[in-house]
């Protein structure tokens, strides 16, 4: 047995005595096995009293294991979290035991020294810090927007705001065609307002054979329609029934986990059922809605996409300004550019011309690009989008050749 390192008056809890013996052996006397928090109280005559032995130590590890945080952390706010540091395994060896084994009972005495304060997690010095991987970016498949710098990132919020009419759904769905081609990416779209088939099925199908429909062969058709098997699934809103976040949730939880999505487009958010509980404003509500889909999107690494209309009479002013439409003109909530990793406003000044198209918000300009005005031309024989200009100018100038 190696020699004593403890200081006066410390004490090591543990889940079982497979931990308790390991620490023993690493040196340390005064180990206790507390499995559970009620373990921690003794019965006396007037009820349950925390185990005034405890009082005697000015110090307490928690060598709990990896998966026990939570008891962990209800027994440091039990015992006073000022007195109490906590022992940090990993995966490869989650335990007090399976340290002990892996590294040694020097290294498992020496582990016992360098606890922890608690709280790490939130309070904490920058070495406390886990070194994050290389961020990860994507081209978006849309020649222009990629020539300029723009990239994608998973996990994301990306809200798309705009009008009816202004093109917003023909851009997501290429663009979903777009991640599928070059990255694999699987997509759930909902359909809310358009039947899949023929609408939705029709569009898939022109991004994907990419020539005028006049010039579809069956064997076109065919190859497309094994493609949209593969790369895309379908939300539907059952007859009669409720759609509210809850349920929401719950099938994007459920096509992630089945079907491999990758990408869900929400189109449009408006026409949810949205439940607002009466304690909460619809603004604080669709806070909360935006904050339950970006947790999760970041839960199952996804490029979480959802297009909002704004209110009609506040956007028909500013664009008769000429001024962007941007993120902050969605409806009842500042979480739209808040909360957003990345964000577009979609607009057509002329319902005859050209859409316009605002990179509002890109979370790390460094990897993601910066924000820029496009001009999208309509190719209307394949119902496609192409940058033709990008630039802040193009509301007063030429702007930029993409």
């Amino acid at each position: 047995m190696l020699a004593s390192v403890e200081k006066p008056l410390q004490l090591i809890l543990c889940d079982d005595e497979g931990a308790a013996r390991a620490i023993r052996e690493a040196g340390y006397r005064s180990v206790r096995v507390v499995p559970r928090v009620e373990d921690l109280y003794r019965v006396t005559r007037v009820g349950y009293e925390l185990d005034e032995t405890l009082e005697h130590f000015g110090s307490i590890v928690l060598a709990y294991p990896v998966g026990s945080a939570q008891l962990r952390d209800d027994i440091a706010v039990r015992l006073g979290d000022l007195r109490c540091r906590w022992m940090s395994f990993s995966t490869e060896a989650p335990n007090a035991a399976a340290y002990a084994e892996s590294e040694g009972t020097q290294a498992l005495a020496n582990l016992v020294l360098t606890a922890k304060p608690m709280w790490t997690e939130e309070v904490c010095t920058i070495d406390d810090v886990p070194d994050p991987d290389p961020e990860v970016t994507y081209e978006s498949g849309i020649l222009g927007l990629d020539r300029h710098g723009f990239r994608l990132v998973r996990p994301a919020f990306m809200p798309v705001i705009g009008p009816y009419g202004s093109g917003k759904s023909v851009l997501l769905r290429q663009l979903a065609v777009s991640t599928w081609r070059k990255h694999g990416w699987r997509t759930l779209i909902t359909s809310f307002e358009e039947k899949i088939k023929p609408r939705i099925q029709r569009d898939l199908r022109r991004h994907l054979i990419a020539k005028p429909i006049d010039f579809w062969t069956d064997e076109d058709v065919a190859r497309a329609d094994t493609e949209i098997r593969g790369a895309f699934r379908f939300l539907r809103r059952p007859r009669g029934a409720v759609l509210n976040l809850e349920r929401l949730l719950d099938r994007i939880a459920f096509a992630v986990k089945t079907h491999g999505v990758d990408v869900v487009i929400i189109d449009p958010v408006n026409e949810l059922d949205h439940e607002v509980p009466k304690h909460l404003s619809k603004t604080d509500y669709m806070g909360q809605f935006i904050m339950a889909l970006k947790a999760l999107a970041d839960d199952y690494n996804l490029l979480m996409i959802v297009a909002a209309h704004p209110p009609k009479d506040g956007v028909e002013k500013r664009l008769a300004k000429g001024k962007l439409l941007t993120l902050n003109d969605g409806a009842d909530t500042a979480h739209w550019g808040n909360k957003a990793d990345i964000g577009w406003a979609v607009w057509r000044p002329d319902m005859d011309g050209p859409t316009l198209l605002h990179i509002d918000k890109l979370k790390d300009h460094e990897t993601m690009g910066r924000p820029t005005l496009a001009e999208l031309t309509l190719d209307p024989r394949m119902n496609r989008f192409n940058v033709s200009r990008l630039g802040y100018d193009l509301l007063g100038g030429p702007g930029d050749a993409a």
